[in-house]
């Protein structure tokens, strides 16, 4: 039995400890993060939670905010509920409290930490691309060379959330997630309050019908699956979703077989309108001063359509009526010959 050279010995024993190197990192690594009040609040919405859930320790419950837009007062409950924040949109794993509010690391918080926050403005924080898209929008250009107002994000968002807090009021930090189906639907009616037209066609058509009866999942397009959210183009527009150039895609996101037929169908059909109808009706007056208009609204595929709509409405309705006719005078013939039979059969016994 031989003994190893004091210099083999050394070697074994470094290259011994190399393979214990990952192992010592990691362990090291947590436990300096572990020890670490600032990356423990950085990552954690554990602390925030543990006070704003719980009633006897929060020492202000309530306090008065400023609308940055509006300059409208209001008061904000400061009690959160965990179970609603975390199935929310600004409740997701990555998203930590001090995204939005100021991290208190380092600060004294024995009289409470108020003096230290600053107002939340949700444009400036996070929001800034969006409000970009919106300004740039079909929305605002439209509305602009109209001299109406333009909607802020509270006329379209105030609506959009079903969470209160204990105050009554609607919570935007609770705002539901776009997948959620209720709020999807929410969306539906905030579009139509001012798109009234288009909400009504849009009850008309294969999406509108399925979301009436109440599946408002990702499975069935609303408003802003088609349209886009922030960015709303007119189909004119070769950037809009809707417009020639894109709507295959739009489309193709859910019909994976669409193709350039496909897309030619009408989302949006007037069959129901009565003011298309008296366009058509106006045109045909009309036909002898303006016959090119006449031509456009012929050319138009809501004018088929909607002559397609009332010849199917009327051949039901002549069918029906025949039918409820016929069996009418069947019942009468019916009576009548019984009437004579029991006639006839009361002068025989006689």
């Amino acid at each position: 039995m031989g003994y190893k050279t004091e210099k083999s010995l050394i070697s074994e024993i470094v290259s011994g400890l190399k393979k214990f190197r990952l192992p010592a990192f990691l362990v090291v690594s947590a436990a300096i993060i572990g020890l670490s009040p600032a990356v423990s609040i950085a990552g954690d919405n554990g602390p925030c939670i543990e006070c704003h859930t719980k009633l006897e320790k929060l020492k202000v419950t309530e306090k008065a905010e400023i609308d940055p837009v509006t300059g409208e007062i209001k008061v904000v409950s400061m009690l959160i509920d965990e179970t609603t924040f975390k199935a929310s949109a600004h409740g997701g794993e990555d998203f930590f409290c001090i995204d939005c509010h100021q991290d208190l690391d380092g600060v004294d918080l024995s009289e409470g930490h108020k003096p230290n926050l600053k107002p939340v403005d949700c444009i400036t924080f996070c929001h800034d691309d969006p409000a970009d898209e919106y300004l740039q929008s079909s929305h605002v250009k439209l509305m602009k060379e109209n001299n109406k107002d333009v909607p802020t994000c509270k006329d379209c968002h105030a609506g959009l959330t079903y969470h209160y807090t204990p105050t009554g009021e609607e919570s935007p930090r609770d705002v539901p997630k776009g997948t959620d189906p209720l709020h999807r639907k929410l969306t539906i009616e905030s579009c139509g309050s001012c798109h009234q037209d288009y909400l009504d066609s849009y009850k008309n058509n294969a999406h509108g019908q399925v979301a009436a009866l109440g599946c408002t999942t990702t499975d069935v397009p609303v408003c802003f699956d088609c349209h886009g959210k922030h960015k709303i183009l007119n189909s004119t527009d070769p950037e809009s979703k809707v417009g020639k150039d894109k709507i295959l895609e739009t489309c193709g996101k859910c019909h994976a077989d669409a193709n350039p037929s496909f897309v030619k169908h009408i989302e949006h059909p007037q069959i129901k309108n009565i003011k298309y109808y008296k366009t058509m009706l106006a045109a045909l007056k009309n036909a002898r001063n303006d016959p090119e208009n006449l031509k456009k609204v012929l050319k138009n595929p809501q004018t088929i359509l909607c002559i397609v709509f009332v010849l199917y409405i009327g051949i039901l309705g002549f069918t029906f009526s025949s039918f409820g006719l016929h069996s009418l005078l069947t019942w009468f013939a019916t009576a009548r010959d019984e009437h004579k039979r029991k006639g006839q059969a009361d002068e025989e016994h006689h």
